[in-house]
């Protein structure tokens, strides 16, 4: 203990380290806060694009495993196919409709 009346030299080192430390911790804390949230936006992303990415059945693997890319993309490729060839015939439908109809008409004029 120090002398009657005046503070040790230990709490006022410890005094001017709270002094101190208070400020700098806080502007640290405020700058370092939208970093934080930013990452807390991107991990709440892409587990939730995970999580809708296996919802609609398209598998979604590590990099290194290209099983389920492959996969995945042969379906969707198959779907892609199928869909071609469907407006395909419908627009070979129409449009031999379509012919037919003029075709009649330059008849009759």
């Amino acid at each position: 203990m120090g002398v009657a009346g005046r503070p040790a030299w230990r709490t006022c080192a410890a005094a001017v380290v709270a002094v101190w430390a208070v400020p700098v911790a806080v502007s640290l804390l405020l700058l370092w806060l939208p970093l934080l949230c930013c990452a807390v936006a991107v991990v709440r992303f892409r587990r939730a694009r995970r999580r809708l990415m296996r919802g609609c059945g398209v598998g979604v693997g590590r990099p290194g495993s290209s099983s389920s890319v492959d996969a995945a993309g042969g379906y969707r490729l198959g779907l892609l196919q199928k869909y071609l060839e469907d407006q395909m015939e419908l627009v070979g439908a129409e449009a031999a409709d379509l012919f037919r109809d003029l075709s009649q008409e330059k008849r009759v004029d």
